[in-house]
């Protein structure tokens, strides 16, 4: 029975690992996923804050290039011998060049899908030719030195303010449909990373369930193995121990009677048959606790309460049993494990509290509620339940009540007292 029950043990540690295995996996998967989307984002995020950063800043730049150069050339044209043909011809360079980093930064960037996009970048090249264009009047000014092409300056000028400015607006709306671009792929991000939480988290229950299932499965089989070994052993116990115990019992009172005559012989005879008989007393107590027999021919209510009576008659525990609100029938299996629950919790009061008085209380709604409470010395919870002090069996009582899907809920300390209360389901059909 102990190499059956520890395989079962061994399974059952395995299969738990496997499974916590797989929710670690999963963790770390969600783990990895989300934070790959926020690195996503805040990179996309800045290197697109930057981009249109430098996009105002060079269009502003455009504009001061073009303004410097109009105010040189009109002070060059006045007579103002310190400001050079190269330095005008310069800034219009300066602005080209701006224009040229402009394009360079929507080339490579995916908001030129974008309808803005493309207004944006046709307004730029209109901005283009129209510095190309001033250029070349600026230049044929310088080169005659005069102020003859002065209305073709500014009407070229007037131009370009009014390209500049519709550039301006096509370059805000650009930078406006961007960033909605931008929150709609953010959105879809969390949209992705929310539903990727919630499958994760389906998963992680789907796979607690299981370990719960698997647990239960596991020491229900193990109760099962128990059992079968209980009644193997106590078969074996009957059939072999117990007949022979009924022989040497039945031949020493034949052969008593043979002696009766020999005083010392008969004394010695009677005194076979009382020890014989107490050793077969002893065995069938021994045979109850392994399978109990009383619960083929009573329920569950009367074999606790002849349990509790012959307990009262034995022992300095008074032992109180109500089942008052109890009715209908459990299953066979279940009886077993709950007799041997208060065959056991009994035992450690009687064996570890020190207790004058205890109670057994057996109800019954949806549920089979059982209540046991001793005015005992008490223990601390947490260390017994980790150690198994004195070997109370505290984790065999939960594991057994887990076993056929119940509850536990465990109330004590030192100098007060225990208490336990059980909950156990009910088969509907029952």
């Amino acid at each position: 029975m102990a190499l059956l029950t520890n395989a079962l043990k061994y399974m059952r540690i395995k299969k738990n690992f496997f499974i916590k295995q797989k929710i670690v996996i999963v963790l770390l998967l969600f783990s990895f996923v989300a934070f790959a989307g926020i690195i996503y984002t805040f990179q996309t995020s800045s290197n697109l804050d930057a981009q249109h950063i430098q996009l105002v800043e060079s269009s502003e730049k455009i504009e001061i290039e073009v303004f410097n150069a109009r105010i040189m050339l009109d002070e060059f044209l006045d007579g103002d011998t310190s400001i050079k043909k190269g330095s005008i011809l310069e800034c219009y360079g300066k602005a080209n060049n701006y224009i040229k980093g402009i394009g360079l930064i929507t080339t490579n960037s995916d908001s030129l899908k974008l309808d803005q996009g493309n207004r944006f970048l046709y307004q730029l090249t209109k901005l283009d030719s129209s510095i190309v264009e001033i250029k070349k009047i600026v230049q044929l000014s310088l080169n005659k030195r005069q102020q003859g092409n002065d209305s073709s300056l500014l009407n070229s000028n007037r131009n370009f303010i009014l390209i500049f400015n519709e550039y301006e607006k096509s370059l805000h709306s650009y930078i406006s449909e961007s960033n909605n671009l931008l929150k709609r792929k953010i959105f879809i991000l969390l949209t992705a990373v929310f539903i990727i939480l919630i499958i994760s988290l389906i998963l992680i229950v789907r796979l607690m369930n299981s370990l719960i299932r698997t647990n239960r499965e596991l020491l229900r089989n193990t109760m099962k193995v128990e059992q079968s070994e209980r009644k193997r052993i106590a078969m074996d116990l009957h059939d072999g121990l117990g007949a022979m115990l009924s022989s040497v019992g039945l031949y020493s009172k034949i052969l008593e009677k043979e002696f009766k005559d020999n005083k010392q012989a008969s004394s010695n005879l009677n005194q076979i048959t009382q020890l014989s008989n107490q050793a077969l007393q002893t065995v069938s107590e021994v045979i109850n606790n392994l399978n109990p027999s009383i619960l083929k021919r009573h329920n569950i209510v009367e074999s606790l309460d002849r349990f509790c009576s012959r307990i009262n008659k034995v022992g300095n525990l008074k032992l109180q049993f109500n089942a008052d609100e109890f009715f209908g029938k459990m299953d066979k299996s279940r009886e077993v494990i709950l007799y041997r629950i208060c065959s056991e919790l009994i035992n450690n009061t009687i064996k570890h509290a020190n207790a004058t008085k205890a109670s057994i209380v057996l109800s019954r709604t949806t549920k089979v509620m059982l209540k046991y409470q001793d005015n005992g010395i008490g223990f601390n919870r947490d260390e017994l339940l980790v150690s198994d002090i004195n070997g109370m069996g505290l984790t065999n009582i939960i594991d057994r009540v887990e076993s056929i899907g119940g509850q536990c809920l465990i109330d004590t300390s030192k100098g007060n007292g225990f208490a336990i209360s059980i909950e156990i389901g009910i088969d509907k059909r029952q």
